[in-house]
């Protein structure tokens, strides 16, 4: 049986680069965040990570082909289906289940299509949302696995206040959203809530790494996720990680939908933890985010 492990973390946490080094592993593709695929790839046509857009993409191509053969794709109600099935939290019990049997049914189809086309094992949906994530558990033809990925929270805040371009929207100049460290604080706890929500209402195998032991040591942090994750491919090769070197990787391009900018290019790069908010970041808007977000930098040792 195939597998799909999910990504699961407040946006600017190091999701992308995770994926990217999962990507590189045998028996397993990073599809990127799948939540947005409706929008983004189907509607909007914004650049694959290949930097082609997604519908001139021989990859998603051959996946819609596959997935939906000569049927004609509602992008729109499909992308609005998502929404509604999320609103219901991490409880499938929230979710009226003729409306979640829809959407299970659908996630199968694109996740099936996906694993065919890469010959993989293992799809990583790195789309973050916990909602998103606890409605997929049961998802039909597949094992569902969660990686809990952690960030510091005022790393997140100061990172959401920089300008960043969004290279995928091609047809013209846009900017990742900004956010206020008050608003960043809020929206870090609430992902964390949801997370540990999920991990019991799931019941499903959940493991949780921190982005700063990523970037301090990618190839110790990818170990122990393959090793996790082997028992369940066949035919495993003994040696994964020869791409990491220290704080080196090689990677090459992929095929992943939305993330953050750096999905894009190929080649060497150096790996090392962002620690720029440390001298960057204005005092009071640190003192703020660790003030509203203490329990949680608590419980997860940022203290």
């Amino acid at each position: 049986m195939s597998g799909v492990l999910f990504i699961v973390s407040s946006t600017r946490s190091g999701s992308t680069l995770l994926e990217r080094l999962l990507n590189e592993l045998p028996g397993v593709v990073s599809a990127g965040e799948l939540k947005r695929i409706w929008r983004r790839g189907f509607t909007d046509n914004q650049l694959c990570s290949c930097g082609q857009p997604f519908h001139d993409c021989p990859f998603w191509q051959e996946v819609v082909q596959r997935a939906f053969a000569d049927a004609t794709v509602d992008a729109r109600a499909n992308d609005a289906l998502c929404r509604r099935v999320c609103r219901g939290g991490v409880h499938a019990g929230n979710v009226p289940a003729a409306l979640r049997g829809t959407f299970l049914g659908l996630s199968g189809k694109l996740c099936a299509a996906i694993v065919g086309t890469a010959r993989a094992g293992w799809v990583v949906d790195s789309s973050k949302d916990p909602a998103y994530a606890a409605q997929l558990a049961q998802l039909p033809g597949f094992e569902t696995r969660y990686l809990h990925l952690v960030r510091d929270a005022r790393a997140v805040a100061h990172s959401k206040s920089r300008l960043r371009r969004r290279p995928e929207i091609h047809w013209k100049e846009a900017y990742m959203r900004r956010r206020s460290a008050w608003a960043s604080a809020g929206s870090w706890n609430q992902t964390q809530r949801l997370a540990e929500a999920a991990r019991l209402a799931t019941g499903r195998p959940w493991l949780r790494v921190r982005y700063e032991d990523l970037a301090g040591s990618p190839r110790g942090v990818v170990q122990q996720i393959w090793d996790w994750l082997a028992p369940a491919i066949p035919d495993a090769t003994s040696d994964p990680l020869g791409f990491i070197d220290e704080n080196t990787v090689r990677v090459g391009s992929g095929h992943s939908v939305a993330g953050n900018p750096m999905r894009f290019g190929s080649g060497q790069l150096m790996v090392t933890p962002d620690v720029g908010w440390h001298q960057q970041m204005p005092v009071l808007s640190r003192a703020a985010v660790g003030l509203r977000c203490y329990r949680g930098l608590r419980r997860y040792g940022y203290l």
